[in-house]
This record gives C-alpha cells, sequence and structure tokens, in this order.
C-alpha cells in the first residue's frame, strides 16, 4: 500500500497545478480563453483528452495520468468565473 502524502506535499502539489493554470491562462490569447470558458463539459473532455497526450508526448519520462488530468477541468472552471459570456443589458 502506498504512503499517504502528507499535507506538506498536497500543498506544493496544489500550488504548483494552480502555478500552471495561472501562466496556461496568461499566455493564451483573450479569443481562446473565451472560447474554452464557453465550451460545455462533453467538449471540455475532449479536449482535456488532447492536452494528455501532448504532455505525455513533451514528457521524457512515463508520466503518472492523475498528475494531469485534473488541469484542464480547472483551467476550465477558472475561465467560466472571469471569461465566460454574458448578456449586459
Amino acid at each position: 500500500m502506498p504512503d499517504k502524502p502528507d499535507s506538506k506535499d498536497i500543498n506544493n502539489y496544489l500550488s504548483s497545478v494552480d502555478e500552471i493554470i495561472e501562466e496556461i491562462i496568461s499566455e493564451l490569447p483573450l479569443k481562446e480563453r473565451v472560447a474554452i470558458a464557453n465550451m460545455n463539459k462533453e467538449h471540455v473532455e475532449m479536449l482535456k483528452n488532447v492536452f494528455n497526450k501532448y504532455v505525455r508526448g513533451k514528457t521524457d519520462t512515463e508520466v503518472d495520468d492523475s498528475e494531469y488530468t485534473n488541469i484542464m477541468n480547472k483551467l476550465w472552471e477558472k475561465l467560466q468565473k472571469t471569461h465566460k459570456l454574458r448578456v449586459v443589458k
């Protein structure tokens, strides 16, 4: 049975995921941020699969998918809060 990670490791992981998400957002053009924010859940799942393949292709070693599977969902959730198109009256 694997050792349970301590809270310090979990906090480091969470902060690194947040940093990755912030870096991705800062690199995306506004048009793409809005497009991702307005995707439905099914499209995000497809995009997540493409993203995971891309990450695996860029890393030299065997990557544990659990490290990257939530990045696209978290990115989408964050962009929905900040970049989703809304009707203004």
